[in-house]
């Protein structure tokens, strides 16, 4: 016997050589393992229609904006995306991400900057959110990095 041969059960004729005939007509079926979900005798559930999408949870196409101490300061959509890599983003739009960003760091951001950037002033807020810093860009300058 090779250990590499796997072991078959034996089939029908196999089984009515060892036992004979008249036994082999005797015995029952044997269930082995049976899936139950629930509790065992109660009529399952409705199952459940597949959720669509929630319209809510596209991706952004156009920039977020908040003013703030006469800045305007934007979160533009690869930013809004980056946001969801933060934790509690889980199930939350691109707008509830950059808005909650916004109602917790925009007075941080805007002070940050107020002694180098003269306001009226639009501001792009570039998000890491590995390193959770948030960089001050005017125009095509960092002008502030903000740690969140």
């Amino acid at each position: 016997m090779n250990p590499e041969d796997p072991i078959l059960p034996p089939n029908e004729e196999e089984v009515a050589d060892l036992l004979g005939e008249d036994e082999l007509d005797e015995l029952e079926p044997v269930v082995v393992a049976e899936a139950v979900t629930g509790e065992v005798g109660k009529e399952a559930p409705p199952a459940r229609k597949a959720a669509a999408p929630r319209p809510d949870l596209i991706d952004r196409r156009e920039p977020l904006y908040r003013e703030c101490r006469g800045y305007t300061l934007r979160l533009d959509p690869p930013d809004l995306a980056r946001l969801r890599e933060l934790a509690g983003s889980r199930g939350k739009s691109d707008d509830e991400l950059g808005e909650a960003f916004f109602d917790g760091q925009a007075e941080r951001l805007a002070a940050s900057i107020a002694d180098d950037v003269p306001a009226p002033s639009e501001i792009r807020v570039v998000v890491d959110p590995y390193s959770r810093q948030a960089f001050l860009a005017l125009e095509n300058r960092i002008r502030g990095i903000l740690s969140f």
